[in-house]
């Protein structure tokens, strides 16, 4: 086991305390009077391991509230702690920032910061709490070092705690032995735990009882939906006898109807063939018509042909005219390009003419010095006439090559030009003629279209109708046809009226009899079926109670289990402790029992003991966790005035006792 004890303490204007130094033995006893720092020495002791007082806060007032002068040194506490035998030294510094500014010569106030050595080794905060949490875990380390420290946790963290200590039982454990328990932890599959089966049937019976509770009302309402009884095998009876007598009505209209139906039929197949004949008939004397029109009809057919060929040489006469007008304009254009190009070209000639005829003329007093007047020397002029005249050719001759080229291009184009003129006049000659021959077809068309109209107009007219009536005389199957319609006209006869009237009425009589005694009799399927599904919400009803008795068996095995694991967990927890038990369960008022973790010391809840009970129990319970852990530290123990006869503990024991004629700490 793992041993910590606390040798030394040193503070240093740490909160109201300015120096102070305890040495600590492994039982130690703090006298002072209330507010002399008996506490103070327990939160610097916890704020030098964890950075917190014994509130569990972080944020506390560290410096002196009422001489502040004293909080610009350094707050300081230093312990030394023996951990199996091993010495080691921890130091934490509290110091405020001061800085003064460029140019200002007052220091101004900038913050705080801390300062760490472990065994005088100066560390970050990081490094200094991890060396701290290789000597003791923090919340291990309050849990043996603070009597009142389990009680103060969350009762489901306390549980948490407790049971990791004792151990858990396992649903096999506890069923062992016991078939009806080994049965019912054999249904726990697939991850479920004994309190999901609880669930499982709790909700199962809520929801078989809330479905059986709805059956009488299900019932009630069916029974209301059942329609009025009769004697319905009477009305079955008396619903055969009826249609009986339909049916015997129903005969007696047939036979009435019979010599009708078979008038009515010759005259259909009489009206049939009778129109049939029309057709055919009409037929024939629509065709007969036509050919007598045709009969009689003038062939127009040449004058047709003579109107059509005018009508396109007209056309042709019209196109041949625009074409010639557009030719002679062709024509106008190019002889008036060729004047003018002949006047370009005779233009040229003369610049030729010119050109060639120009001579070089030197005079003599062009040769001397432009400043004094002096003549050129005598070989000078001569070369200097030379290459004038050189010049002059060569111009000339650049000047005369340059419009032969202009020329001879003019030429070319005058040529192109007559060529063209040429073609397009003999287009106009040929544009003349065919429009004197269109002309001249087009008088000898029009004196024959002429002289069709007058034949026509000298054709004597023919009677049309005549022409068809004789036609239709001298036509056999015309004739044939209407001698048939006429015999077949004859055959129709006037239809009889048959006298059945009170027999339909008789029938419509019976009719509406059988239709309300059907109406009644289809209550007997109604009835048939509600009282089917009564029987069947009975049979539900029946079968739902023996699930819940069934379901109910099992929940109370479930319960009963559960009863019996709370109770070897209590007794298996309570075994660890002297003078502490723990209620692990608590009872609800329907009977079940929810997990808890309530401390109880000598029988009495830990909240309610007096102050030595309480320590005393909290003296037991880290007794059992040191084992536990195997781990002791030092236990601090305020207010201890209260007890006389503190519980034994091999953990190192500091007493802060309350002494009201210490005015000064005293350490004893």
């Amino acid at each position: 086991m793992k041993k910590i004890e606390i040798k030394g303490l040193i503070l240093t204007n740490f909160k109201g305390i300015i120096k102070l130094k305890v040495n600590f033995q492994h039982n130690t006893d703090v006298f002072g009077a209330n507010g002399t720092g008996k506490s103070t020495v327990y939160d610097a002791f916890l704020w030098l391991l964890f950075g917190k007082n014994a509130e569990e806060k972080k944020e506390f007032s560290i410096k002196n509230t009422v001489d502040t002068s004293l909080n610009r040194q350094d707050h300081e506490v230093e312990g030394m702690l023996e951990v199996n035998g091993d010495q080691i030294t921890l130091k934490k510094i509290y110091k405020e920032k001061w800085q003064k500014k460029k140019g200002e010569e007052i220091a101004e106030y900038t913050g705080n910061e801390t300062v760490y050595y472990y065994n005088e080794v100066p560390m970050n905060q990081k490094d200094f709490q991890a060396k701290v949490y290789t000597i003791m875990d923090e919340t291990i380390f309050k849990l043996i070092t603070n009597p009142y420290a389990l009680n103060s946790m969350k009762w489901p963290d306390r549980r948490t705690i407790i049971t990791q200590m004792a151990g858990e039982f396992t649903d096999a454990e506890i069923a062992s032995g016991n078939p009806e328990y080994e049965a019912l932890v054999a249904n726990l599959t697939q991850g479920k735990t004994m309190e999901d089966y609880l669930k499982q049937i709790k909700a199962s019976v809520k929801k078989s009882k809330d479905d059986i509770k709805l059956i009488p009302t299900r019932i009630d309402e069916v029974s209301k939906t059942k329609p009025q009884a009769y004697d319905f095998q009477n009305l079955k009876n008396l619903l055969s006898a009826k249609e009986k007598e339909v049916a015997a009505i129903d005969e007696a209209i047939l036979n009435k109807s019979a010599g009708l139906d078979a008038i009515l039929d010759a005259n259909e197949k009489a009206k049939r063939t009778a129109s049939n004949l029309r057709s055919e008939i009409s037929t024939i004397e629509g065709d007969t018509k036509t050919k007598a029109n045709n009969s009689t009809k003038i062939d127009t057919s040449v004058l047709d042909n003579l109107k059509t060929s005018l009508g396109n040489k007209k056309g042709e006469l019209t196109t041949a005219e625009n074409g010639l007008v557009t030719l002679k304009g062709l024509v106008t254009g190019k002889e008036s390009d060729l004047v003018a190009l002949g006047t370009t070209i005779e233009t040229k000639r003369t610049e030729w003419t010119n050109e060639n005829a120009k001579e070089l003329k030197i005079e003599e007093n062009s040769f001397c010095c432009p400043t004094c007047q002096r003549a050129f020397e005598e070989s000078d002029i001569e070369s200097k006439k030379i290459e004038m005249s050189t010049n002059f050719k060569t111009k000339k001759q650049e000047s005369l090559a340059e419009i032969n080229r202009q020329g001879g291009l003019l030429a070319t184009q005058k040529t192109n030009l007559e060529t063209e003129l040429a073609t397009l006049k003999t287009r106009v000659l040929k544009g003349e003629t065919l429009i004197t021959n269109l002309k001249s077809e087009i008088e000898i068309l029009e004196a024959d279209i002429k002289n069709e109209v007058s034949k026509a107009e000298n054709v004597t007219p023919v009677d049309t109708v005549a022409i068809y009536n004789q036609m239709l005389i001298e036509n056999t199957v015309y004739n044939s046809k209407k001698v048939e319609l006429e015999t077949v006209e004859k055959t129709i006869k006037e239809v009889p009226k048959v006298d059945d009237e009170q027999l339909k009425s008789d029938k419509k009589g019976l009719s509406d009899d059988i239709e309300g005694i059907k109406t009644m009799l289809r209550n007997e399927a109604q009835i048939i079926a509600v009282n089917e599904r009564i029987t069947a919400l009975k049979n539900e009803e029946t079968k739902l109670a023996q699930e819940i008795a069934g379901v109910e068996k099992t929940q109370f095995l479930i319960e009963r289990f559960e009863k019996d694991k709370m109770t070897a967990i209590e007794e298996n927890v309570n075994s660890k402790f002297k003078i502490v038990k723990f209620k692990m369960f608590e009872d609800q008022v329907n009977g079940g029992e929810n997990p808890a973790c309530e401390i109880y010391v000598n029988g009495v809840p830990f909240a309610d003991a007096n102050t030595a009970s309480k320590i005393n129990a909290g003296i037991d319970i880290i007794s059992t966790l040191s084992k536990f852990y195997q781990v002791s530290a030092p236990i601090f123990i305020d207010g201890a005035e209260s007890i006389h006869d503190i519980m034994e503990t091999e953990s190192q024991l500091i007493r802060l006792v309350v002494s009201e004629h210490d005015k000064s700490l005293r350490v004893a």
